[in-house]
């Protein structure tokens, strides 16, 4: 089924962008939804800005996340730390308790809240991330976990998705993130929701150091046998 979107010279406005997917009607369909019942994510969040580049001669040590690291909510790679003269390119800072969320590909779902327990990662030591990721880190200093599911679900996958735009790597623009709006009785259980995704999160990380237990024990028995 086609989608027809007619806008008049005055709502193109002086920019004259001419791009068709700028006007997809899909991009709304989550405002007709929470119409008058619902806040901005830029209310609730705001993006990060602030990058690292190479530095010659530091002695800083960074860990550096890349897009294929985040995957439906969890920071799933096994990256080892590089001195920040080492990092390639400008990256982008992060804390544990932002959340990330790629601009590239919505399909690949590549969302994900960056907790503390992330592998080869300890305090003190600086976390970086691609330049394609959006940072979101929180407005009032309460946990913004709750913005995974949220950004995973079906509709706002659906509305990212639609507000792609370029030729060859189509990526959806800042504002259209910022300006999601989320159900206000999602926001009344933000405590509840960002408890589940935290305490998920912990039982992932659990699970992962379990399994490198017991495979460095394989190794150790496997290297025995071999000498």
């Amino acid at each position: 089924m086609a989608l027809i979107a007619i806008k008049t010279q005055a709502e193109i406005g002086k920019s004259m962008v001419l791009a068709p997917e700028r006007y997809d009607p899909r991009r709304e369909m989550l405002t007709a939804l929470s119409a008058g019942c619902s806040v901005l994510l830029a209310e609730v969040a705001s993006t990060v800005r602030k990058t690292i580049a190479p530095a010659r001669g530091s002695s800083e040590v960074c860990l550096v996340l890349d897009t294929s690291d985040a995957r439906e909510g969890i920071i799933v790679g096994q990256r080892e730390p590089v001195m920040v003269a080492d990092v390639g390119s400008a990256k982008k800072l992060v804390e544990p308790g932002d959340v990330v969320i790629s601009r590239l590909r919505p399909y690949l779902r590549q969302v994900a809240l960056v907790d503390s327990g992330i592998w080869n990662w300890s305090p003190g030591m600086l976390l970086a991330v691609s330049t394609e990721f959006y940072v979101l880190r929180s407005r009032d200093g309460g946990s913004i976990a709750f913005l995974v599911p949220f950004l995973l679900s079906r509709l706002v996958q659906e509305v990212l998705s639609a507000s792609q735009e370029g030729g060859h790597h189509p990526r959806f623009h800042e504002t259209a993130l910022l300006s999601l709006p989320i159900p206000k009785d999602l926001i009344a259980r933000r405590g509840e929701h960002s408890c589940i995704v935290e305490e998920a999160i912990r039982c992932y990380r659990d699970t992962e150091q379990a399994i490198a237990s017991v495979i460095r024990t394989a190794n150790g028995l496997l290297d025995r046998h071999a000498t």
